[in-house]
């Protein structure tokens, strides 16, 4: 993995004070492997972080946002307590999984800087307008509700110095905004849990069960 790789540069990341989440060992599909073999793989994510870092990641996000009917319990088992496959909402909630709580911190693809500069082709101005664009709705709508707004950057396409600073200047337009914070995800989750206002689903994913009892060897769970 890339961890494995490179493993000073993510203890620095950690020591910088960032999140150090699970995104799979490889780019193999989750959907494509059974339980065993699905849970050895997380695992051994898990342990590639805690090797490089010395902490045990307790978010995830499934290569292509796809997992399988086990997924949940999985990372459950492994220690973990959100993932961000899922694109239905602005904002934190909980499902059950076992009976247990578990978060979720929605993602987004339309802000994916691969979706908009890859996909799109955007220029570096449209993407900056497109995130102000988002913020400035999503500020108005938290006047009376809560809201978040999730960002999705890689250092090989965002991350490229001639991309950078529209990113540095989208934020320092965000920041200026009274009550805005950016959080990492695993606060953000831990905010879930200890709101008692925070959503919880209608439509429980322990309900992945019976969806596969009825759908028999299709590995593929729809995104909620």
């Amino acid at each position: 993995s890339a961890v494995d790789r490179s493993p000073a540069v993510a203890r620095e990341i950690v020591e910088r004070g960032h999140e150090a989440a699970a995104h799979g060992r490889d780019w193999i599909l989750q959907v494509d492997l059974q339980e065993p073999e699905e849970r050895k793989f997380i695992r051994d994510n898990v342990e590639s972080i805690r090797r490089a870092t010395g902490v045990a990641p307790v978010g995830y996000n499934g290569a292509a946002m796809r997992g399988t009917v086990n997924t949940l319990k999985i990372l459950q088992d492994e220690g973990f307590r959100y993932h961000i496959d899922d694109v239905s909402r602005d904002e934190p909630f909980l499902i059950p999984v076992r009976g247990k709580d578990f978060a979720v911190v929605p993602y987004s693809l339309t802000l994916n800087d691969i979706v908009q500069f890859e996909g799109y082709k955007f220029t570096n101005t449209e993407y900056e307008r497109q995130l102000k664009d988002e913020f400035d709705v999503l500020y108005e709508e938290a006047a009376t509700r809560r809201r978040m707004m999730s960002i999705s950057t890689h250092d090989r396409v965002q991350g490229r110095p001639f991309r950078v600073r529209s990113l540095d200047r989208f934020l320092d337009y965000a920041l200026k905004h009274k009550g805005v914070v950016c959080l990492r995800k695993d606060a953000i989750a831990d905010f879930a849990f200890a709101e008692p206002t925070t959503l919880r689903d209608p439509n429980p994913h322990d309900e992945w069960a019976d969806w596969e009892r009825r759908h028999g060897d299709q590995k593929i769970r729809p995104i909620a």
